[in-house]
């Protein structure tokens, strides 16, 4: 545990690391103020005049000058944070004590003295703002929250340090055009449209943060009226449309092949396909709490787009999902898992024996329309079930696969559930990739004596 001592110009003067390590001292007067001491450097000792000493061969005579830097420690929000308030002697104790008290005094009424720390003009930083919509979308409950915020720092942060301190509202539409040309010059459009994108939510937020007090201190700072980024267009070729669906054949080559995995790949692959090719982030999340055993179904939680709130995505499980699950899951909650449902699965697991698949099928001469991705699954799915003989409706597919239903007939005046729909839909995708027909109208002929 770290010492207390007073911190006063005599105390501070006899404070010294502890072996090589930096070692924090915290004030016995004020808690939660401490300082960092540390080993520094070797510099020329000085008599009281200031001049160097010498020793007898007239050599300078060296002393180790520690290093003191005063900080505050203090909970923001439920979380600990600690803030830096500078180092001796540009601070003394009793001024850095001063400024402790301030910044502690902002953590209780639940204010983050950091941000104030980096304002200039009485406006957050570019970085602030930015940190702010992050930590905006994690209180909304965005599960992507935390990789927004590490792509924020890698393509933000870290490559434009002067952009990243300059007052949010001196922001300037080239300056956000630099931060997006770079990823576009490293040929990589799609983040590059991202970057764009967080970037014009982000300003949007704060505009709109002012008098929200529930909002991010990040995003009410930020003292924002117009967004720089309003006239930036879209990145060209970061979102190229697949146009790319196996084939009946490829699809059924497919199936076959993964029935052919060793477990638990096999039930991994399986249940990606039986469920409809559902997004694998959202399969990954789901645990067997989410099953519900009457109805048969498995509810997914749909963050994608603007949604504050989660979409409640029912799909229907088949007899073979669930013998699916069933092999998946041991001890442990999670669905899509390949330790027992300890632990989720990543896209990237599935990309692996997707990309064993599609070369066993190319060296088999199976595969007749080139490369294929775990996205070509879904987007495969959707066309064979919306071509003949299966004819499945637009809507239906919709519900099946969770998408297009922003409109405002499917928010405010479509109630059903299309539950039987969905289930019927799948049932036609098992028989497609087992390669069974599609059930027939039975023909009842017409009996005319019956008639007479």
């Amino acid at each position: 545990m770290a010492a207390k001592v007073k911190l006063n110009k005599t105390d501070l003067a006899k404070l010294e690391p502890v072996g090589s390590k930096q070692t924090v001292y915290w004030d016995t007067e004020l808690s939660g103020f401490g300082v960092r001491v540390s080993n520094g450097r070797m510099v020329p000792k000085r008599d009281k005049k200031g001049n160097e000493v010498k020793d007898e061969k007239g050599n300078t005579v060296e002393v180790r000058e520690y290093g003191y830097s005063f900080f505050c420690q203090g909970r923001l929000r439920g979380r600990v944070i600690k803030v830096t308030i500078g180092k001796a002697p540009t601070f003394s104790p009793d001024q850095a004590r001063r400024t402790a008290r301030e910044y502690l005094g902002k953590m209780a009424a639940g204010q983050d003295p950091r941000i104030a720390k980096d304002t200039a003009n009485g406006s957050a930083t570019f970085g602030k703002m930015m940190l702010g919509y992050a930590e905006w979308m994690e209180q909304a409950g965005k599960v992507s929250a935390a990789k927004v915020k590490r792509e924020i720092e890698k393509d933000i942060r870290d490559p434009f340090k002067a952009i990243w301190r300059k007052p949010a509202n001196a922001i300037t539409v080239d300056d956000c055009d630099k931060i997006i040309a770079r990823l576009e010059k490293a040929k990589t459009p799609r983040q590059a449209d991202k970057i764009r994108s967080y970037m014009k939510s982000a300003f949007r937020k704060a505009i709109n943060a002012r008098r929200n007090r529930a909002m991010p201190e990040g995003l009410k700072l930020a003292d924002v009226k117009a967004n720089p980024c309003n006239d930036i267009e879209k990145v060209k070729g970061s979102s190229k449309a697949r146009t790319r669906a196996l084939s009946l054949a490829e699809f059924q080559a497919y199936w076959t092949r993964v029935k052919e995995l060793p477990e638990p790949g096999r039930s991994v692959m399986m249940l990606h396909v039986l469920t409809g090719g559902q997004r694998i982030q959202q399969l990954s999340r789901a645990t067997l709490h989410d099953i519900d055993h009457d109805t048969g179904t498995l509810t997914l939680l749909d963050y994608k787009g603007r949604r504050t709130e989660p979409r409640r995505h029912a799909v229907p499980l088949l007899p073979e999902a669930l013998a699916c699950i069933e092999r998946l899951t041991g001890t442990g909650n999670f669905v899509f898992s390949c330790d027992g449902g300890k632990r989720p699965i990543n896209g990237k697991f599935i990309s692996e024996r997707v990309d064993k698949i599609r070369a066993e099928m190319a060296e088999a001469e199976e595969l007749t329309g080139g490369h294929f991705t775990p996205g070509t699954i879904r987007a495969t799915i959707e066309t064979r079930l919306a071509a003949k003989p299966y004819r499945v409706s637009s809507d239906v597919l919709g519900q099946l696969l969770s998408h297009g239903l922003g409109g405002v007939q499917a928010r405010h005046y479509q109630h059903h559930d299309f539950h039987d729909e969905k289930l019927e839909a799948l049932q036609m995708l098992y028989r497609m990739v087992e390669g069974q027909p599609e059930p027939s109208a039975q023909i009842i002929p017409f009996d005319k004596e019956a008639r007479a």
